[in-house]
């Protein structure tokens, strides 16, 4: 692979310095996910690692680099090229694509880098020859099969009409979290009134709903393959007075969970990210003094569908980044009473 710094120009650049007393080696850690923001997936993973490396005295430098579309796999290629031309001790990567990544995980191997895969659970198979340390995150697939499941018994019935929105064609996430979605309602007899792609993105998916929805006026449902695109197709709905047509998300950030709160979007999985940042903390800060650790770090995902799942099922350190956050507060403390 090239050697260049395009990826040191793309996205976002953090560079995080924790300090400790001990006499040690600073550990430099590389961090290259899909997006980077402080209330998304990796955003909080990224918070909950440095606090979790902090907390154990490790002294790090963390350097996050995101590319500037969540659909360009060769942009971030390019990052973790340049993250190994920067020397890391260890590279942590949000793959956009699981398998269009291994290129770059191959070369980490070469250069002799650790490589740890958040957001993906699953082991790459044997033919990918690629040595990865460690895997922290759960099934996409099975978080689309829980959805389905829970809309069947809650919003729709065979004969009903779903729409569906994917990221771009071919990715595997996408089609992993939607398709397995798709597969069991239309085996329930549900039927598919439309499949469109936003390519992740809000505003593509706001842009897109409401000619969807003329074309497809008896829709009762929207399934979008992640907070972005669930987020953009609410704040369509609701621009066109479309209060009966269910939206479903997949990832329950913040700024989701606070449509969920005040009723714009019907339900969506949560997945602790935070935990994922601690777990690979705690892997790394053993790793790095020669303990052996385990391969998957797998994360619980819920559903979150109410006011009541958001005050009982997510983490109070999610909850404080939500706009709602002062009546939720208020609402947890008479709840303690």
């Amino acid at each position: 692979m090239k050697k260049t710094l395009t990826g040191l120009l793309l996205g976002l650049s953090l560079v995080f310095t924790a300090t400790t007393g001990f006499a040690q080696d600073k550990l430099k850690i590389g961090f290259a996910p899909p997006v980077y923001d402080t209330l998304d997936y990796f955003g909080q993973f990224a918070v909950a690692f440095n606090e979790e490396m902090e907390a154990k005295g490790v002294d790090i430098e963390f350097t996050a680099r995101a590319s500037a579309s969540e659909a360009s796999v060769q942009q971030q290629l390019d990052i973790v090229d340049d993250l190994i031309t920067l020397d890391m001790d260890y590279i942590i990567v949000g793959p956009i694509d699981y398998f269009g990544i291994v290129p770059a995980l191959q070369e980490a191997n070469k250069e002799g880098i650790p490589i740890i895969v958040v957001n993906h659970l699953d082991v790459h198979p044997d033919d990918a020859k690629v040595d990865v340390l460690a895997y922290s995150g759960y099934s996409h697939a099975e978080g689309g099969e829980v959805t389905a499941a829970w809309a069947l018994e809650n919003v729709l019935s065979s004969g009903d009409k779903v729409g569906l929105m994917f990221a771009e064609p071919g990715n595997q996430v996408s089609e992993q979290r939607v398709g397995s979605a798709r597969d069991i309602w239309t085996a329930a007899g549900v039927e598919i009134g439309f499949e469109h792609y936003a390519y992740w993105e809000q505003a593509r998916a706001f842009d897109a709903t409401e000619r969807l929805i003329l074309a497809n006026p008896d829709v009762k449902a929207v399934y979008a393959g992640n907070s972005s695109m669930a987020m953009g197709v609410a704040e369509a709905l609701a621009g066109m007075g479309e209060s009966d047509i269910s939206v479903f998300g997949f990832g329950a950030v913040p700024p989701e969970l606070d449509m969920i709160w005040e009723g714009k979007i019907r339900g969506s999985i949560f997945r602790d990210s935070q935990s994922s940042g601690r777990y690979i903390a705690d892997a790394i800060a053993s790793h790095s003094k020669g303990e052996e650790i385990k391969k998957q770090y797998p994360l619980d995902m819920v559903m979150v569908s109410s006011r009541e799942d958001i005050l009982t099922k997510v983490p109070e350190g999610a909850l404080k980044l939500m706009e709602n956050w002062p009546e939720i507060e208020k609402e947890l403390a008479n709840a303690s009473k």
